[in-house]
């Protein structure tokens, strides 16, 4: 079986800890960046299956993360993940295509993982 790759951004340590265990536990190559900046330079050297999306972050937030993968990969699954759904962040970057699913940040991992595996099945 082939291991997924997926690439979380987020500026919360903790966050990167509990989803990337959450996620290699169930099989998945987990990777993380720090900002929306770096997560586009991991994004191009990872090739990931998708990415998790912080909103609100230094450097670069998610929509211009998320603009700048789909940039160079239009195909790119991109979720994003944010203490406040109705972020205006949030809401643009799914109004112009650049996320499929804005998700609120929190504790719930199974509903997380049941989208991200739906996303992957799309």
């Amino acid at each position: 079986m082939i291991s997924r790759k997926i690439l979380i951004i987020d500026d919360n340590d903790s966050i990167h800890l509990l989803y990337r265990d959450f996620f290699e536990s169930r099989g998945y190559c987990a990777e993380s960046a720090e900002n929306g900046l770096e997560g586009v330079d991991k994004y191009r050297m990872l090739r990931p299956d998708v990415v998790l999306m912080d909103v609100q972050m230094p450097v670069m937030n998610g929509y211009e993360s998320s603009k700048g993968i789909k940039a160079f990969d239009p195909d790119a699954k991109i979720l994003m993940i944010t203490g406040h759904t109705q972020d205006p962040l949030a809401t643009q970057s799914l109004r112009e295509g650049y996320v499929s699913h804005v998700l609120q940040k929190g504790w719930n991992l199974d509903a997380l993982f049941k989208t991200v595996v739906q996303v992957l099945a799309a």
